[in-house]
This record gives structure tokens, sequence and C-alpha cells, in this order.
């Protein structure tokens, strides 16, 4: 038995890898910490910022909370943990107020794109400038802002380039829908595909089938389920779901000194890689605390209504709710509307405020944060097709580029500004330019 557990000990460090800084971190004595213990040892740290961060992500599953170990294991986390893409060593930094200011080809509005400097791209022909690269970017749901605004990132970059022509195409959610444009892409014999899924397993055989016709492909945002995708754009699902948890016991610590409280989950849709990543990475946090109950788990494909619709049934059928942990910005607004329907805002006890935990940096979000109804954003930017983009412009002209592409953490945004167990967040008026949607 004892050998089980160590061997179980080395494979959360495999899956879980401690940060290039935390040699004197005794992980062995973290895993077996809960509640006011657990968080003295993290005070005696004195980790600050990305260092402070990058502990909370790497934290193992702890047994302190029966209920939320139950659930991470029964959904399997560890597996989608083990699968996602992690940077070497200390990874690409991120510095608010960098990026470029840009007018969306799309959607016409104004976005601050923040990595243009991850595998950036001179403006002109790229590869053989006598040669016409003729690409296509396969994306669900142009009438979603966040995907509205990523395209307009990968067609602003493509513009940059006289030799290059981007075809963009909507599969409106509908994964079938995607199978068949790429199956007409490899038949039309473009030079090259990006493509954002909505989920991994449906993608794998027609991206199966452009590497087949020796056509490179390029994920955004998520991953496909095919080992022959040539690169793969990932971010800060892993920081959204850890900032998320560890706001959370921040907050509850600030308000009654106790991490305690019944927990709504509304969450994207079962399987798909950002929902696994960030409600994994919450429970992690949270498995710390006994004191946490988590109430119920809906699902959603990002849609307000039905988010509103859940909470709403959520409100009529538990009488306290202390938190509402959303998996992005739509479920937060959609929960927002229904906390706001039910006047129910301050119903915790005593008469607490819920909070409402909220991914993606949606413009309107934001301003619901300014009036206190959604507690902490952890950003997430739609601002990743340039970034596919650039990366399959250089594969086809030849250069050498790593399989993995991770974008660096963003900091977490609250209303005002302030510090969480050694992390600086930004506030809601630092952060607006580069949110998404109409402001």
């Amino acid at each position: 038995m004892r050998c089980f557990r160590q061997l179980f000990y080395f494979l959360l460090l495999a899956l879980f890898p401690i940060s290039a800084n935390s040699a004197d971190i005794d992980w062995r004595k973290v895993s077996k910490l809960q509640g006011n213990a657990f968080l003295e040892y993290v005070e005696s740290l004195q980790l600050k910022d990305q260092e402070a961060l990058n502990f909370w992500k790497n934290i193992p599953l702890s047994k302190a909370n029966k209920q939320v170990n139950k659930i991470f294991r029964e959904e399997a986390f560890a597996i989608y943990m083990n699968k996602y893409p992690r940077p070497f060593g200390h990874g690409a930094s991120f510095s608010a107020g960098s990026g470029v200011d840009v007018v969306g080809p799309i959607s016409k509005q104004k976005l601050r794109l923040p990595f243009t400097d991850v595998h950036q791209l001179p403006a002109g022909p790229i590869g053989n400038a006598n040669r016409q690269y003729n690409i296509a970017y396969s994306i669900h749901g142009l009438s979603h802002p966040w995907l509205l605004n990523n395209a307009d990132s990968a067609v602003w970059e493509a513009e940059r380039h006289p030799n290059v022509t981007l075809k963009v195409l909507d599969p409106k959610f509908d994964n079938a829908l995607q199978a068949k444009q790429i199956d007409a892409l490899i038949e039309e014999k473009v030079d090259g595909i990006v493509i954002w899924p909505m989920q991994e397993a449906p993608t794998g055989p027609p991206i199966d089938r452009a590497a087949a016709a020796k056509i490179p492909s390029v994920s955004v945002d998520r991953l496909v389920g095919s080992k022959k995708v040539r690169a793969q754009i990932t971010g800060n699902f892993p920081a959204n779901g850890t900032q998320q948890g560890l706001y959370l016991v921040h907050r509850l610590l600030q308000e009654t000194g106790k991490v305690e409280g019944n927990v709504l989950m509304i969450r994207k849709p079962l399987g798909s890689t950002a929902d696994s990543m960030r409600t994994g990475h919450f429970l992690k946090v949270i498995s710390y605390f006994p004191g946490l109950n988590i109430l119920q788990s809906y699902h959603n494909s990002s849609s307000r209504a039905d988010s509103l619709s859940q909470v709403r049934e959520a409100l009529a059928k538990h009488p306290e709710i202390d938190v509402i942990f959303c998996t992005g910005a739509e479920q937060g607004m959609g929960a927002v509307l229904a906390v706001d329907e039910a006047k129910r805002w301050n119903s915790r006890s005593g008469g607490k405020r819920i909070l409402v935990l909220s991914n993606d940096d949606l413009a309107e979000a934001l301003l619901a944060m300014k009036e206190d109804k959604i507690a902490v954003t952890a950003p997430y930017t739609p601002l990743l097709g340039g970034v596919g983009v650039r990366v399959l412009l250089k594969i086809l002209a030849g250069e050498k580029i790593s399989k993995n592409v991770t974008t660096p953490d963003l900091p977490m945004i609250t209303k005002d500004g302030e510090t969480v167990f050694g992390i600086k967040t930004t506030s809601v008026d630092a952060w607006m330019p580069y949110a998404y949607g109409r402001k």
C-alpha cells in the first residue's frame, strides 16, 4: 500500500509539474494539509505573483474535502490535465499595457491584441513571395462575441500578408458540419487549416484526413482529437480555474475568517477542454477546504439563456447559495440575470452577497463587476486567432515550429485591483481595452 501511495504521488508530480523556483516546497507535506494549516504553509513560502500562481496551479488534489475529491476523480480531470500542454521552464510572461490596438475587420470593434509578440511575424509576403497561400479557419459561432473577435484577430493577421488568402467558415456549433467543412477544404487542396473545435473527439477523424493529404492544421484555444495536428495554440486554462479557486478562498477569509459555503457550478459542455481544465483546477484548490459543498453542477453550450434557466432553477431549489462558479462569461452573465430576477443578491447568511466567479473578459461582464455582480473574472482572451494564423504561416514558410505554443497567464480581474495570496490583480478599468464584445 505504501509503494502504491508513493507511486501515486510521483504520478501527481508528473501531472502537475512544479515551478522552477519551488525546490523548497515540501509537496508531500502540502498534500496532507488542509484548511488553516494549509494556508499557514502557503504564507510561509512568501511567494509572489507568477511564482505564487504557479504554486496554486501545481498543488496536488487533496483528500480533505471528500466530496470534491470524489467529483474530481469521477470526472477524470487528471486525464485532461495530463494531456494539456504546459510550457517548459518559466514560459512567456505578459505585461499589462502591452499589445496592439486594432479595429476588428469583421466586427469593426476596437480591440487590443495582447499576444502580437507571440510568434511575431513582420507584415509583408510570407515564404515564397511569388506564391499565393490559401488557408482557412473553421471556427464555430460567429454570432458569439468571443468567437467573432477570435476570428477578427485571425483575419487581421492574414490581411498583413499580401500573398495570403484566408477563408473563415462557421460550422455554427455543429460538430458534423465542421467535419464536412474540413473535408471540403481537403478537396479544395488548401495550403493549411486553422481550427477552433467545440469538443475534442469529433475533430479527430477530419484532422487525420487533412494530415493524410499533407495539409497542416493548427488548433486554437481548445485541443482536437487527433495527434496529427501540426501545432496547437493553448492558453491559460490552468490559471483560470486556479484563479477562481484562490480568489474564492481569499474572499471568504476576508468576509468571515472561514472557508465555508455552498457552491453552484454552471459549466461549459462536458468533455470540452475549457470546462475540464478550469473546473479541474478550481476543484484542486477547494479540495483543501472541507467546509465547501458543491450543491449541483449544470452544463450548457455557452448559452446565456440556458445559464439563466439553470441558475433560476437552482435558486428555487436551494435556499442558500453562496457561490456560483462559472466556466465562461455567458454562464456568468446568465447567473447575474438569474440572481437579479430573483432579487437574491444579499441572500447569504448574514445578508452577505452571492459571489459569482466568472471567466473570459467580456466587456459586458466587466461592467457587471463594477456593479459588484461578478466578484472575479479570470481572463482568457479570444484574440488567439492571429497567433494560430502566424504559426500556420510560419509552418508553410518552412520554419521549424514546436507543436505546443502556450500563451502567457493573464492577471485575474477584480473591481479595483487588490493582492490575493501575493498575486496582484488588475482592475476592471485597466483591463477594459483588452475586453471583447461591444464596450
